[in-house]
């Protein structure tokens, strides 16, 4: 048997080994619990750099996508308001064209009664289209209730977006370039109408004398006195132009609108478009803007030119918007003093000047200016108007100008309005070999374009009645359209 001290030191032994096995399992889990702990501030910390990373890449792409879709969002309100722009300028137009179209109509009103006629001038008739319009139509103080109230009502019933601005301007008085053009058909025309009538072929000294009143002939002396006037003031201009040839510019645009085959001695003109691989057109011009295309023509030049020839026609070139420079091509002997003289009468602020007819510009030429006399006046203008190049007061040639504003968004439209003459009936060439009784000759005539005129009117009456007829116009189409 054990003794009691055996046992109680077994007892001992067994105790040590429990608390050390005891302690041991602590350590081992205080350090498995250290390393945990440690594992997890690892874990924790590539979290956080992942989610800190995370949100750096995502950032600047969302900056990036939020910015685009702002700038499609503004892109998409500009292209709407552009389009809305568009529609309003649109609307200026139909509404310009709607005015010429009464006026047209109160024209030819006034061309078919002569009573009506001599009581209603041009300048009061041209109050149907020349003053501007603003949209909405402000409100002044100047204004009473009624027409404040009629404002309001306009614009409450008006389905119109944003601004808009029109102006319509009488460019009537420009001559027109396509007046160069060399037509066969119209030479053919001109030719079977000549031997109609039963006159001789002009002689060369007829022609050469015409020559000096066609519109090739104003060409040359508009650009010689642009080039002039410009070289004057202008030393770098005139280092560049000095000496320049005229006459193979116009030789230029000449053949440049001609009909093919039309010109027998083109002088060099078609070798200009070979060298420099450009095609002419052979056919009338239809915008101001073609001519920039010409081989040898300089844009200095052209622009000193464009407020006194067009390419669009004119029934006759309008006096009231008559310029110092046009004056000068019509009038090649008048002195500075006398331009200046001019304007002067013709604007003055207390008691401006209205030419109704051609007589009213004669009266001032001819007995208040004394700048040339009645007899050389009368023969100038009435080879000006064998030339093709008439004069007067009624304006038949239109720049209508429309600015539309939505929003951000302008747009400009340019359209150049004609109201072109009713074209007279031809006369019908008579047949030699047809017998006529002597009964129905007068019938014959009535049909003829030389009318007999009735009992009760004088030969005077069927002349005036026939300008009158020929002064008719159609209504108003639009033959040139700039955007921008």
């Amino acid at each position: 048997m054990r003794s009691p001290q055996t046992k109680k030191r077994i007892t001992q032994i067994i105790g040590v080994v429990i608390r050390a096995t005891i302690l041991e399992k602590k350590v081992k889990l205080n350090k498995y619990n250290s390393l945990k702990k440690v594992l997890y501030s690892e874990r924790g910390s590539i979290a956080i750099m992942m989610v800190m990373s995370t949100i750096l890449i995502l950032t600047p792409i969302i900056i990036n996508f939020t910015y685009d879709t702002s700038i499609n969002k503004l892109k998409t309100m500009n292209k709407e308001d552009r389009f809305k722009a568009k529609l309003t300028a649109e609307s200026g137009l139909k509404f310009a064209m709607a005015r010429l179209r009464l006026y047209q109509e109160a024209y030819n009103f006034l061309q078919k009664n002569s009573s009506a006629k001599d009581m209603v001038k041009q300048e009061t008739l041209d109050l149907i289209w020349n003053f501007p319009f603003v949209y909405p139509i402000p409100v002044t103080e100047q204004m009473n209730a009624i027409q404040k109230n009629a404002i309001k009502e306009f614009m409450k019933e008006t389905v119109l977006d944003g601004q808009l601005q029109l102006t319509i301007e009488n460019i009537s008085n420009k001559i027109n370039l396509n007046k160069l053009r060399i037509s066969l058909l119209n030479l053919a025309i001109q030719e079977n109408d000549r031997i109609n009538a039963g006159k001789e072929e002009p002689s060369e000294a007829e022609r050469e004398e015409n020559l000096e009143y066609n519109a090739e002939t104003q060409l040359f002396n508009a650009v010689k006195n642009a080039i002039e006037k410009k070289s004057e003031t202008d030393d770098n201009f005139n280092a560049q132009f000095y000496g320049i040839e005229i006459s193979p510019l116009i030789n230029e645009l000449r053949y440049f609108i001609s009909d093919p085959e039309s010109i027998e001695d083109t002088a060099g003109a078609d070798r200009e478009f070979v060298d420099k691989g450009i095609v002419p057109k052979r056919a009338p011009l239809t915008s101001f803007n073609e001519l920039y295309t010409l081989p040898s023509w300089p844009d200095q030049i052209l622009k000193l030119i464009e407020n006194e020839f067009t390419v669009h026609g004119a029934i006759m070139i309008d006096l009231n918007k008559i310029t110092d420079k046009l004056l000068k091509l019509l009038i090649p002997d008048i002195t500075e003093e006398d331009i200046e003289e001019f304007f002067k009468y013709k604007n003055d602020p207390d008691d401006p000047k209205y030419f109704n007819s051609l007589d009213d510009f004669k009266n001032y030429i001819v007995n208040i200016g004394n700048i040339m006399t009645e007899a050389n006046f009368t023969e100038r203008f009435t080879k000006f108007a064998s030339q093709g190049l008439k004069f007067g007061h009624s304006p038949s040639l239109f720049k209508v100008l429309c600015t539309a504003t939505v929003g951000r968004s302008t747009f400009n439209l340019t359209a150049y309005v004609t109201l072109p003459a009713q074209p007279s009936p031809r006369p019908r060439p008579k047949k030699e070999d047809e017998s006529k009784p002597e009964e129905n000759t007068e019938s014959e005539q009535r049909d003829s374009d030389e009318e007999v005129p009735p009992a009760n009117n004088s030969t005077n009456g069927s002349t005036e009645n026939k300008e009158e007829q020929k002064t008719l116009l159609l209504k108003p189409r639009v033959v040139e359209i700039i955007i921008g």
